[in-house]
C-alpha cells in the first residue's frame, strides 16, 4: 500500500508537469550569455533569440534589462530560454528549449540548421531555423492557470508523504544584427526618370526600409514583409507581416510607432538613414 501511494504521487506529478504549456507562462527571460558562446551575447545570438520570441508574441527580456530590473516578475510566471549547440566544424546546429522555474522543460524545438562558413550568420539562420516550431505554437498568454497552479504543483513534486514518513524531495535550482540587404540602389522607372532609393535601418538591426519615392518596403532580414505608401499627410499607416502602426519621419529618421500584442500602448521603432 505504501509503494502504491507514492507510485500514485508520482503519478500525478507526472500527470500535472506534461499538462504544462507554454501559454500558462507570462514572459520568457533570455540569459546575457549561451553556455556554448565565449562572451555575453557574442554574434548576437541572445539579442535575436529575444527578438524571435517578441516577434511570435512573447515578452522576452533578456536578464538585465532595465525594465525587468526596475519591475521585479514572479520567478514563476516567466519560462528560461536555453539555446543549446551540437555544431560540428562544418555545421552550425541549434534547438532551443523552454524551462520553468523549476529547471523543468515545457518545450523543446526540433534541431536549426545551417552551413553557412561565416560563424555569425551560421547561428544566426540555424537559430531562425529552430523557431519555426516557436512560430509554430501560435503563442497566446492564459492567465487561468496562474502562478498559484504552478507554486502548488512544485509543492506536491517537492514533499511525497507516506504513512506519515515524511520524504522532501530537493527541487532542481531555479534558475542582433547581421543583415545581407543591398546597400542603396537607384532604380530607373518607365518615364526615364531617375529615383533614388533611400535605405533605412532599425537600432536593433533586424528590419530595413527602403524609400523609393512616396512608398517604402519593409524587410525583416532579406524577406519582404510589407509596403506603405506615405500619401500627402505628415503621418502615415504602416502594414507588414511582423508589425503594424503608426509612421513619420522626424530629423531624418524613420519612426514606426508600433503595437505589439500583449504589450500595453506603443513601442517606437526608430530606423536610422544609412
Amino acid at each position: 500500500m505504501k509503494y502504491f501511494f507514492t507510485l500514485l504521487i508520482i503519478a500525478l506529478m507526472s500527470i500535472n508537469l506534461n499538462a504544462q504549456s507554454v501559454n500558462d507562462y507570462k514572459y520568457v527571460i533570455v540569459p546575457e550569455e549561451f553556455d556554448f558562446l565565449k562572451s555575453p551575447d557574442q554574434y548576437q545570438v541572445n539579442s535575436l533569440t529575444k527578438f524571435l520570441f517578441n516577434k511570435y508574441g512573447f515578452q522576452a527580456y533578456l536578464e538585465k534589462d532595465k525594465e525587468i530590473l526596475k519591475n521585479p516578475i514572479d520567478p514563476c510566471d516567466a519560462l528560461y530560454a536555453e539555446v543549446n549547440s551540437e555544431s560540428t566544424f562544418i555545421q552550425a546546429k541549434l534547438t532551443v528549449t523552454l524551462k520553468d522555474c523549476n529547471d523543468q522543460v515545457i518545450f523543446k524545438t526540433s534541431e536549426g540548421r545551417s552551413k553557412n562558413k561565416d560563424y555569425k550568420k551560421a547561428y544566426h539562420a540555424a537559430l531562425r531555423e529552430a523557431f519555426y516550431d516557436i512560430e509554430a505554437l501560435k503563442y497566446s498568454y492564459d492567465p487561468s492557470a496562474g502562478v498559484e497552479e504552478r507554486q502548488v504543483s512544485e509543492q506536491t513534486k517537492s514533499e511525497v508523504v507516506v504513512n506519515n514518513e515524511e520524504t522532501v524531495l530537493q527541487p532542481s535550482a531555479s534558475k542582433d544584427k547581421v543583415l545581407d540587404i543591398a546597400a542603396p540602389e537607384t532604380v530607373a522607372p518607365q518615364s526615364g526618370q531617375v529615383k533614388t532609393t533611400t535605405t533605412y535601418t532599425s537600432e536593433d538591426g533586424f528590419y530595413k526600409a527602403k524609400q523609393t519615392g512616396t512608398s517604402i518596403t519593409f524587410y525583416d532580414d532579406a524577406k519582404k514583409i510589407g509596403v506603405a505608401e506615405m500619401g500627402n499627410e505628415e503621418t502615415f499607416d504602416v502594414t507588414t507581416t511582423d508589425f503594424s502602426g503608426t509612421a513619420f519621419f522626424l530629423e531624418g529618421r524613420l519612426v514606426v510607432q508600433r503595437k505589439i500584442k500583449g504589450i500595453a500602448g506603443v513601442v517606437e521603432m526608430i530606423f536610422t538613414k544609412e
